[in-house]
Formats: C-alpha cells, structure tokens, sequence
C-alpha cells in the first residue's frame, strides 16, 4: 500500500510516519504520561483553552431541625486557563547528501527528530509540574522542612529515603489528594536518577522475596512502595528546559546528595492539543536540491491547580 502524503500549504504530512514517530517517542515521556489531555480541539477554536475547577464545599453539613429548613452551603468554582504555542525543530539537507550517503538518512534524522521532541515536550510539562506550591526538603536523614508557597528555603542535605517518601505521602493524604486515576488508588512519584538512587536498595530488597512481582504500568516505572510508583527520568527532572532560549541548564544542588522528584496524586496538569506532533516534510526547493525534516506540534500544558490549598503535586527540593 502507498504512503499517504497529505498536503497542507507549505509542507507535506506523512501520517504512517507521524503514528510511527509518536508511538516510538512516548517511551521517552516520562512527565506527559501524567497529563490530563483535553479531548483534541482541532482548528479554529481559539489559541486559549478554558477548564472549571471546583473546589470544597464551603461549610460542612449537619443534623436539621425539623421546623428548620435545609442548611445551605457554597461550593467556591474557578477557571483555569492555559494557552496553546507552536512547538518544533527542523533539520535541512541537500539531494546530494540522500544521493551519495552510504546510510539511511531519513532514519536517522527521524530518530533525532524523536529524541528532541520528547525532551522539548517532557521539558514543558515538568516546567509545569515546578509550578507547585508544596516544596519538602529534607534537613536530615530524619527531618525535614515542608514551605507552601513554592519557594525552598532550607538547603537539602539528605538522600530520598523511605522516611521522607512517607512523609511526603502524608502531606499529600492531610489534603485529601486522591491516587492517580487508572491505578487503583496509588501515587507516582517522578525520580531523577539521582534521586532514585537512594531508593533502589530499599525497593530491591522488597523485590527479592516477592513470588508474583509487580506488574509495571508505567513508562520508566521501577518499582512499588508503600503505595507509590516509582518511575525513573533522565532529562527533564534534571535539566531545566526553555522553549523560548531553546535551551536545557543542568541543575545542582549544594551537597549533591541528590536532586529532584516529585510525588503526586490525580490531576496534574491540563494538556491540550489543536494539532498532534507529526513529522512534516519540506517541500522540496532550489530546484528539487534542498530537504527538509521537522517535528511540530501545536498545543500547550498547564498545571492544574496553582494554590497551597488545593495543590495535588509535593516537590523534593533544594534551596
């Protein structure tokens, strides 16, 4: 069967391909896995995107008097609001390097294609994540300082143990934050590898005498504790992306005894799509003699709830 090649003013949309490149890419998602996608708007629909959140009720109710009427109560609403940006990156070549190379160039540039859209996208989403107002750093091996209103002040100076995992599940159950949804009531928490290593002793040696092990669900996921998926990233918890510089800054932390994760529960952030990431094609110029490959994508991320109060996501952190 042909390829399709679809048409769009300007460029060429191979759809085989784009499918092959977003299935191939995913794995490499470590933060986006976690998005909650606004169903696919398509065009012609504005640039914003507007989602209602609601909150508590405002007072609780209680017993009623016979001669009384029904108590009442208020139920605080709010909108959130995310704006969607084009995103992508290109690689040019000539008719004469597809001619003369002796390897497989539209490989190997798609798989280049890949890896860049899934750190740019990954990139964004963590940004996002950042946003919490829940910051946990860890004075001691049994201590730790908990700020609310998204700035670490205390210097970080222990390794992720199991200690502060459990306490850090514990501020999140004090707010009542529900597991991620499709995984029966768990929390995830995002490591870096830095982070991660001082946790994989603790969950190998729960693993060792296991008979039925642990059915991993997760892209990355390395294991289960006290109800939290533990899943590994290599890049965005551990550079600081920037669309706009097009830029990733290493982090550090003074110490380095380790650096960032975050655990959470159900509602995260918000994505929403207007066009899918695809491959696109350059049309062919200067007379058929200069190529093209890019990735694109249209859309956005935001962070779905952005006060203490009603925070879903708790970052280990570091001033």
């Amino acid at each position: 069967m042909a390829e399709t090649w679809v048409d769009q003013g300007g460029y060429l949309s191979n759809t085989k391909l784009s499918k092959k490149f977003v299935f191939s890419s995913q794995p490499l998602e470590k933060f986006r896995q976690f998005t909650d996608i606004k169903s696919a708007l398509g065009k012609h629909e504005g640039e914003s995107v507007n989602w209602m959140r609601v909150a508590d009720l405002g007072t609780f109710g209680g017993r009623l008097t016979e001669t009384n009427t029904m108590h009442e109560s208020t139920q605080a609403k709010s909108w959130g609001t995310l704006t969607m940006y084009e995103e992508g990156n290109s690689i040019p070549f000539t008719q004469k390097v597809t001619t003369l190379s002796k390897f497989e160039l539209e490989k190997i540039i798609t798989g280049g294609l890949k890896d860049d859209k899934a750190k740019c996208l990954d990139g964004l989403v963590e940004r996002e994540f950042n946003q919490t107002k829940l910051r946990y750093v860890g004075t001691a091996t049994g201590g730790y300082v908990l700020t609310t209103n998204g700035t670490a002040t205390a210097t970080n100076t222990s390794i992720l143990n199991t200690y502060h995992v459990r306490k850090m599940i514990l501020e999140l159950k004090k707010r009542n934050v529900p597991g991620y949804g499709k995984l029966g009531g768990d929390y995830v928490m995002i490591c870096s590898h830095e982070a991660m290593e001082g946790l994989t002793g603790a969950l190998e040696s729960i693993y060792q005498y296991s008979d039925r092990g642990l059915k991993k669900l997760l892209e990355g996921e390395m294991g289960r504790y006290y109800g939290v998926r533990f899943v590994e990233d290599g890049f965005a918890s551990r550079f600081t992306y920037s669309s706009t510089a097009r830029t990733a800054t290493a982090k550090s932390w003074t110490g380095t005894k380790s650096l960032d994760a975050y655990l959470f529960g159900g509602e995260t952030v918000k994505e929403a799509i207007a066009i899918p990431e695809e491959i696109r094609v350059k049309e062919k110029s200067d007379y058929g003699r200069s190529h093209g490959l890019a990735w694109y994508f249209l859309g956005g991320f935001k962070i779905y709830w952005d006060t203490a109060a009603n925070s879903r996501i708790i970052k280990w952190d570091s001033a």
